[in-house]
């Protein structure tokens, strides 16, 4: 074993898991039916609490990465017009109808109208024009083609529609790994290489054998983080790039936002630096707004909060 693998390795054994807040709120253990459930359910209820009504109220939705569906379920029952969730997770899509299940019988006899299915964001089955707003929370790092899914978002949006991203990762930025079970520790990558990192996975998983679940990739031979992953759906996304696609693509950015560290919050003050690469590194993630030019004749979606705080394990991509 190397230096720099020994050294990854010590801290990966002694640093405090992100996913321990989590655990403890949901009183589940990761993995099972009650935690699947249970996070559907918290998906549902910190919507509630920091609300998103007033953005989608008589909007045709769409939701790409629906995950558990508790977000879907919560803009369905807040009056968005109809929702439709698509992810490639079928064990993910299987307890999302189960949670829409349960929540219609709560509010029956209304039947929230939420529908999931199992689709790839490259290539969307619905016709041009379809939607007034397309959701994304949590998984444009995680698109293999961002730049493919972002100019599907725009072919379904009506015009005047956007594209809600209430937060996604840069590569660089302190959890961009997406390695919360094992190696724990962030901003990885900054310091040391792939192969070590890999390396430091395999020897957590003598450990601690769930680590294969939740990263069923180690089982091969990977040559990259994104190997580890089932879908093999992690990029190198950057603030600079995902707002260059945008352009790309004919969007306009309506509004951009960094979730800045408590340096990265001070350092974004400060005149270029703040618009910098380091801006990427002192962030739990970033905001955007982006909108489809045209006469919109729905009510227009709210944009995203300011970004001064992000709870980095909310939302959507708390087990990806």
């Amino acid at each position: 074993m190397g230096v720099a693998d020994y050294i990854l390795y010590r801290m990966a054994r002694n640093w405090p898991s992100p996913m321990a807040k989590m655990t403890k709120k949901l009183q589940a253990e990761p993995g099972t039916d009650a935690y699947h459930m249970a996070y559907a359910a918290q998906q549902f209820d910190y919507r509630v609490s920091n609300g998103i009504s007033r953005s989608v109220r008589g909007l045709d939705v769409l939701e790409i990465g629906t995950g558990h569906g508790g977000i879907a379920c919560f803009m369905a029952a807040v009056g968005a017009k109809s929702v439709v969730g698509i992810d490639l997770n079928t064990r993910d899509l299987r307890y999302a109808r189960e949670f829409a299940r349960q929540l219609s019988e709560h509010y029956a006899p209304f039947k929230l109208p939420v529908e999931y299915a199992e689709m790839t964001a490259t290539k969307l089955s619905f016709r041009d024009a379809t939607f007034d707003l397309v959701f994304a929370d949590n998984v444009f790092e995680h698109f293999t083609e961002p730049e493919e899914v972002m100019r599907e978002a725009y072919r379904v949006l009506r015009p005047g529609g956007g594209l809600l991203v209430p937060v996604f990762s840069s590569i660089y930025s302190k959890y961009g790994l997406h390695l919360k079970h094992g190696l724990k520790l962030p901003w990885a990558n900054v310091f040391f290489s792939e192969r070590t990192i890999i390396r430091a996975m395999y020897r957590m998983a003598e450990i601690e054998p769930r680590i294969y679940d939740w990263y069923p990739g180690l089982s091969g031979d990977p040559k990259r983080v994104r190997d580890l992953r089932l879908y093999g759906d992690l990029n190198d996304i950057t603030y600079h790039e995902f707002q260059r696609m945008a352009a790309r693509t004919s969007f306009r950015v309506e509004s951009f936002a960094p979730y800045g560290t408590r340096f990265g919050k001070v350092l974004s003050r400060v005149p270029l630096l703040g618009k910098s690469i380091l801006m990427d590194v002192f962030s739990t993630g970033a905001s955007a707004y982006l909108v489809k030019p045209g006469e919109r004749t729905t009510p227009r979606p709210a944009q995203p909060a300011a970004a001064t705080k992000v709870d980095a394990l909310s939302g959507g991509g708390v087990h990806r």
